[in-house]
């Protein structure tokens, strides 16, 4: 339950056997490669230079080929993947098989070759539904859309805008030339379509009338026939192209068949831009080639037993504390702890210097999100819930179930001592049915809030000395011990000598006595704090910085203990609510009304007491726990693997 120790990689091997090396150091799973600190525009180095890039390019193609394939089967054949479906098992060898890769990759130009298909089809419909749509307007006319006047009768299609007054329009028309008809036509949103038959020596006239009125003029010269005729042919082609549509979709849906291969080869895609990108990192002359990296310190010995099948050099070293801040994070905890994951992850890995919360957070996390639910039946839900999840889907990532696993049975065992079930849903069950029943209860949120508000804060004050616990210990251990004496052994003292001064001289819990000796620690905790807040400043900022330190110390210290009133103040919101809830339900006096509202209005409770857990544990970890001693910054341990999305790789027997 640690920061896994780290070494450092520095590996020479030949050039003829870097793609034979990096196949199996992606199957062991364990070297995180980096790039080598040389400046290759040095002279110095002209004779070292990077990787070629077209396997990654391929790789990249043949990803996108195929997650395009899977895009295109999800919204023309979805799956009917369960939620809780388990990915299907396979082992490397099955992965990385080249004929079943070469099927995939296969199947996926299928679906692109239909799908590009079917897109063309859909294109070309879309076409012709627009060149309908510019035809409607001219139905009303039994007219050749290609007719032309002559030398003596001029035709002219055209358009005003829709607002135009038609008949004043036709008037305008009239009135400039006695040998001119208007044959209005159709129309739409934005224009009013006409057919203009004049004599050729008026023509100019009725254009000049009709300018005024916005008239444009209308081709239809790429049109042979009435529009009537032309609409009837594009119809035929287009309920042609819908049946070529069907057939496409119809051809795609029959690949469907083949999403578990495409998913298992998109994996094998992933795996081969993932080496790729990570020989990108290395350095070739033309004989041999640089690889340096990083390595957990207890996997040195599976690493050496895989280099000794090639004709290589290595070495590992322990990092420098100024290499430190480079230095990939991987922790190491237990079934339990390791569920803390989530959190710290969320908010930032921990220094590789620093120390790994996991195991210090845990109990307190999941012990405060008990205390917040507080009640049987919400932990039964929790538990059943993430377990069958866990146990039926099989999750990559099982961290973040895990945390909730763990904090519902803790809300089991808080909601037993508080007597919750749904609130106080089988009191109220039984009084319906006249049987007087107390549920059994060690403390109640109803009637011993002063004292869940006290302990609450309790709690708080005992995960806050915890964490300066950890900060003194830490401090010790990297030499620091002066500022862990005067940052939190001396408020220790000042803390431990107002406790004893209070019990001793005003609450005559202990002899009077206690009261001195608690006065003498006071003013020995208030040398120190003088002493430690002032050792480090000069002149007048000896002031400001004790100042500082006194405020920042009594405020923080004490409004980082009530901030734990929070604990109180969802166990008593959400044993209220449940209890609203439950009392409408009982006020029907119908027990099958009263079990439907009670359960309604639980399962909103429930919700809201979930999210609010959460978010405030989260909270009180985040700030008023982390703040005690964690030095966050570090670098996710990210080594070249076998990491996969659809499928689960497991280890093949030796």
């Amino acid at each position: 339950m640690a920061i896994v120790k780290m070494k450092r990689l520095r590996l020479l091997g030949l050039r003829a056997d870097r793609e034979r090396l990096l196949r199996p150091l992606q199957s062991l799973g364990c070297v995180e490669i980096r790039e080598p600190v040389i400046d290759l525009s040095d002279p110095e180095y002209s004779a070292l230079t990077k990787p070629e890039g077209a396997g990654l390019a391929k790789a990249k193609e043949e990803q996108q080929l195929i997650g395009g394939a899977l895009a295109t089967l999800a919204k023309h054949a979805p799956a009917k993947d369960g939620l809780l479906s388990p990915r299907p098992t396979l082992t490397e060898k099955q992965l990385f098989d080249d004929g079943v890769y070469a099927d995939g990759l296969a199947a996926a130009r299928q679906v692109a070759d239909a799908e590009r298909e079917l897109a063309l089809c859909q294109a070309e419909q879309a076409k012709l539904q627009t060149q309908k749509a510019s035809l409607d307007p001219w139905l009303p006319l039994n007219v050749p859309l290609e007719t032309e006047g002559d030398a003596t009768v001029a035709i002219t299609f055209g358009a005003v805008p829709a607002n135009v007054d038609f008949a004043a329009f036709e008037a305008a028309v009239a009135q400039a030339a006695e040998l001119a008809q208007l044959f209005p036509a159709g129309s739409d949103r934005e224009l009013q379509y006409f057919l203009l038959i004049c004599h050729a020596s008026v023509q100019q006239d009725c254009s000049d009338a009709m300018r005024p009125f916005g008239y444009s003029r209308v081709t239809l010269r790429e049109w042979t026939g009435t529009a009537a005729d032309n609409i009837r042919t594009l119809d035929n082609r287009i309920a042609a192209l819908e049946l070529q549509e069907q057939k496409n979709k119809n051809r795609i849906a029959s690949l469907g068949g083949k999403r578990d291969l495409l998913r298992q080869c998109a994996d094998r895609a992933f795996q081969e831009i993932g080496r790729e990108e990570n020989k990108a990192r290395l350095i070739d002359t033309d004989a041999a080639f640089l690889l340096e990296g990083w390595l957990p310190a207890d996997k040195e010995g599976e690493l050496s037993k895989l280099l000794g099948g090639f004709a290589c050099a290595y070495e590992t070293a322990d990092p420098t504390a100024d290499e430190y801040p480079e230095v990939p994070i991987k922790l190491k905890n237990n079934f339990i702890t390791r569920s803390m994951n989530t959190i710290t992850e969320m908010y930032s890995l921990p220094a590789y210097d620093g120390v790994d919360a996991n195991p210090l957070m845990a109990p307190f996390f999941i012990l405060i999100f008990g205390l917040m639910m507080a009640d049987m039946a919400y932990g039964l839900l929790i538990v059943l819930g993430t377990g069958v999840f866990l146990k039926k889907a099989r999750p990559k990532n099982p961290y973040f179930m895990e945390m909730f696993f763990w904090s519902g049975i803790s809300t089991f065992i808080m909601g037993a001592l508080t007597g919750g079930f749904f609130g106080d849903f089988i009191p109220q069950l039984l009084a319906m049915m006249g049987i007087e029943f107390t549920m059994p209860a060690l403390f109640s949120p109803m009637d011993d809030t002063l004292a869940i508000m006290v302990g609450s804060v309790a709690l708080g004050f005992i995960q806050i000395i915890t964490g300066m616990a950890v900060s003194v210990c830490h401090k010790t251990k990297k030499g620091d011990f002066l500022d862990a004496l005067f940052d939190e052994i001396t408020w220790w003292i000042i803390l431990a000598g107002l406790a004893v001064w209070l019990c001793g001289s005003m609450l005559a819990v202990l002899p009077p006595v206690c009261g001195t000796i608690g006065l003498g620690m006071l003013i020995v905790g208030g040398l120190m704090l003088v002493l430690g807040g002032t050792r480090k400043a000069k002149g007048f900022g000896k002031l400001t910085s004790l100042v500082g330190i006194v405020y920042n110390g009594v405020t923080g210290f004490f409004s980082d203990a009530l901030s734990y009133v929070r604990i109180m103040a969802l166990m008593l919101s959400g044993s209220v609510i449940a209890s609203v809830f439950n009392t409408l339900g009982a006020t029907t006096g119908i027990v099958p009304v009263f079990i439907v509202i009670s359960l309604l209005g639980n399962i909103l409770n429930f919700a809201l007491c979930v999210l609010g857990a959460y978010v405030h544990d989260l909270r009180l970890q985040c700030l008023e726990f982390f703040g005690r001693f964690y030095e966050e910054g570090g670098k996710p341990y990210r080594p070249l693997s076998v990491d996969t999305k659809y499928v689960e790789i497991i280890k093949e027997e030796n």
